[in-house]
């Protein structure tokens, strides 16, 4: 099963299942709020699903670190911490670095002319009215790059960073910050895949990354001044 609970391809998607991706969905889009206490009834009520498929989904929650259960209490969806930001990031720097490097050095003309295609449908005008399209465009650009590494542990790497920074573009996608330069970012990384440049490709990325990181930050800052329990 997808994230979104849409079934694989076994088909038939189990009750926690389903609970596990409403939750998460909700907490990924800030629409179940960083710090909100909550118990299982309340979600059970929430979504019309019984207390145990809540229950188990919100053990694989707390596993991700998105939920914390408090004995006899209930539970906390966890707020965001800027620290969780900048060891992401850190670790993007090392990772997607070196993904690029080897995706230069390994990729076809085909799998170029597909990051070129990605990158030039990003449009910066859409990105705070339609997040979901955006952080999809976004994902599957750095993705791709991935892929074309031809490293099967690299490509499971950016994924999961990438699935572990969500919730934070959703809060930047809510908030008045602008990275103009995002977009643009990624077709100069695409440009210099193109000219075979490995040492243009790497500081390209490293660029991209800690443009996002610090528009993020700020993201997140502004949504601290404006929500007291979303940060930490």
């Amino acid at each position: 099963m997808s994230r979104d609970g849409r079934p694989g391809r076994g088909g038939k998607v189990s009750l926690t299942e389903q609970a596990y991706a409403l939750i998460r969905k909700e907490i990924i889009a800030c629409t179940l709020e960083p710090g909100l206490e909550f118990t299982e009834l309340d979600m059970a009520e929430r979504f019309s699903i019984s207390k145990t498929p809540v229950r188990e989904a919100l053990m694989k929650l707390q596993f991700e670190g998105l939920v914390r259960a408090y004995p006899r209490r209930g539970y906390v969806i966890e707020p965001v911490k800027v620290s969780d930001i900048n060891e992401i990031f850190d670790m993007r720097l090392i990772v997607e670095a070196g993904a690029v490097q080897f995706a230069v050095e390994r990729a076809t003309n085909e799998d170029i002319a597909r990051l070129k295609e990605i990158a030039l449908s990003q449009d910066d005008e859409s990105y705070h009215e339609q997040p979901d399209r955006s952080n999809s465009i976004n994902n599957l650009f750095h993705e791709n790059i991935a892929l074309a590494s031809r490293n099967a542990r690299l490509h499971r790497s950016v994924m999961q960073m990438l699935g572990e920074l969500e919730r934070f573009f959703y809060i930047e996608a809510r908030s008045t910050m602008a990275y103009p330069e995002r977009h643009a970012s990624h077709r100069d990384i695409v440009a210099a895949m193109e000219a075979r440049n490995v040492g243009t490709a790497r500081a390209a990325m490293v660029d991209h990354i800690e443009g996002t990181r610090n528009v993020l930050l700020a993201s997140i800052i502004d949504g601290r001044r404006k929500s007291s329990g979303w940060v930490l």
